[in-house]
């Protein structure tokens, strides 16, 4: 087994590149993932032994940003939470402060949300953070029938490679 030190961000990337990616609100697959992919057998064992590690460590960032939006965010009248990254500017008298177009239309000024500013810098923190993930290191050998268009760019640091020696004729 190998070590690699990866940023939290990165483990959202690896698992999507190997489980695929959906678009949250419509559901359609934007990317397949090397999950899907025809790959010898025991390729696919790895890579569903790390899928594994990374959906753990996935889930586990989720936690934690879900505590992060309870603690910055606000209820609604339906008892979900968010956090708006912009709300009304409020004046001194705490009504929220109108400005006028040019068209004579009135518009309540938005200033970014504070909330959603402190939000923002401890998450990314967060996503900053590194740790270690044990893996078996994968041949570029097993790709080599792999014909993809997508770019497995965190993966790629997992891809043992072969060097080449170069010999020189003299």
């Amino acid at each position: 087994m190998d070590k690699l030190t990866l940023k939290l961000f990165e483990f959202y990337n690896l698992d999507a590149e190997i489980n695929g990616l959906s678009n949250p609100q419509t559901g359609e697959k934007v990317s397949e993932g090397l999950l899907q992919a025809k790959l010898p057998l025991t390729v696919k064992y790895w890579l569903t032994e790390l899928s594994k590690k990374v959906r753990s460590e996935k889930q586990t960032i989720e936690d934690l940003k879900n505590e992060l939006i309870r603690k910055y965010g606000k209820e609604d009248d339906k008892g979900g939470i968010s956090i708006p990254v912009v709300v009304d500017e409020l004046g001194a008298d705490g009504q929220p402060v109108k400005v006028v177009a040019e068209d004579g239309t009135e518009t309540v000024k938005k200033v970014l949300n504070p909330d959603y500013q402190a939000f923002d810098k401890e998450f990314g923190e967060l996503l900053n953070t590194e740790k270690e993930l044990e893996y078996k290191p994968f041949d570029l050998a097993d790709f080599k029938s792999l014909e993809t268009t997508d770019n497995f760019v965190t993966f790629f640091k997992l891809i043992k490679v072969e060097e080449t020696k170069v010999v020189s004729m003299k």
